[in-house]
């Protein structure tokens, strides 16, 4: 039903005049990868009142991670991984060492993407130089009467390589990020007795996670739609108190920014959950309340009736 209704509203865009959305994948994938590099993405009222969604559903089983010492990391390395693995590894990457976070458009102006100036003027100048170290160099090697010039070799080859550096410190950089992914770098905190006690260990998270938002934010503009990640959440009533504690922590986390678009379905029994918060330390100031504290966790709360004895027979 709901791809029904997708499609029904990307043919209502196409008869206002929008043009048709766009993959990350195939042709795409290149485009994609040329914006990320060249061009910096602007969000225009014009994008804002789109009426055609994608949404990318993440089930999160809370009992597959009941495990591990942070519940919590695991909400976010699933999200990671499930973003990751959607719009593909290498996009990704990219942009975590070429993309720009997407601005506001000024006005009533309909320009989605802007050439970075600034990046493209840093490439010409390193090719320029690069092309200026290669050549002063094959002079040095190859003109009769230069061969014999020592400094003039020595001065090609800095130049070279020094430009040259910065272009593979880049590619290396992109590489990096290809084969680390976001869920290993968080897993890799997590582990790190270093990292574990400090503030500064749930700001490296929140970073990881701005940058994923960002991207999201990249990713709506390239595809020409509005994006929402739905996280489904189950089995958190099977799991110990603190761990319950920590996921409505990260929801909290990933909820904090007003642009980020994440959906969560938190599908859980309240007579098991209230208790396991009530036995933390989040309820102060709440009066110790776990039901207070559900109602300001979730915005749109609704229970299922229990079943009758007549209603399991049916």
């Amino acid at each position: 039903f709901m791809r029904e209704e997708m499609a029904q509203r990307e043919a209502a865009e196409l008869r206002r005049g929008h043009r048709k959305p766009r993959s990350p994948h195939g042709w795409g994938l290149l485009v994609a990868l040329w914006l990320l590099a060249f061009y910096e993405p602007v969000v225009t009222e014009g994008h804002l009142r789109r009426k055609n969604l994608e949404f990318i559903f993440i089930r999160f089983s809370a009992w597959e991670f009941a495990g591990c010492d942070k519940l919590w990391a695991g909400l976010v390395t699933t999200l990671c991984h499930h973003v990751r693995q959607h719009f593909g590894a290498l996009p990704l990457s990219v942009f975590h060492v070429l993309g720009s976070r997407p601005r506001f458009a000024s006005g009533y102006s309909q320009r989605e993407w802007v050439l970075k100036k600034g990046t493209c003027l840093r490439l010409w100048g390193l090719l320029l130089v690069l092309a200026a170290g290669v050549a002063i160099l094959l002079v040095a090697l190859l003109v009769p009467g230069i061969k014999d010039h020592h400094a003039l070799k020595v001065v090609g080859s800095a130049v070279a390589s020094l430009s040259g550096s910065s272009l593979v410190l880049g590619a290396l950089s992109i590489l990096k990020n290809f084969v680390v992914s976001e869920k290993k770098k968080i897993e890799r905190l997590t582990n790190s007795d270093r990292f574990a006690g400090q503030l500064g260990f749930m700001s490296k998270i929140r970073d990881e996670v701005d940058v994923l938002v960002d991207y999201l934010a990249f990713m709506e503009v390239f595809e020409r739609r509005r994006l929402r990640v739905v996280l489904e959440i189950t089995s958190l009533d099977l799991c110990y108190p603190e761990k319950v504690a920590g996921v409505f922590n990260a929801m909290a986390t990933l909820l904090s920014d007003a642009n980020a678009p994440f959906i969560f379905l938190l599908a859980v029994d309240p007579s098991v959950i209230v208790p396991c918060l009530e036995q933390t330390g989040c309820m102060k100031g709440l009066a110790d309340n776990g039901y207070l504290y559900l109602n300001r966790a979730v915005t749109l709360p609704f229970s299922i009736p229990e079943m009758g004895a007549r209603s399991r027979l049916r």
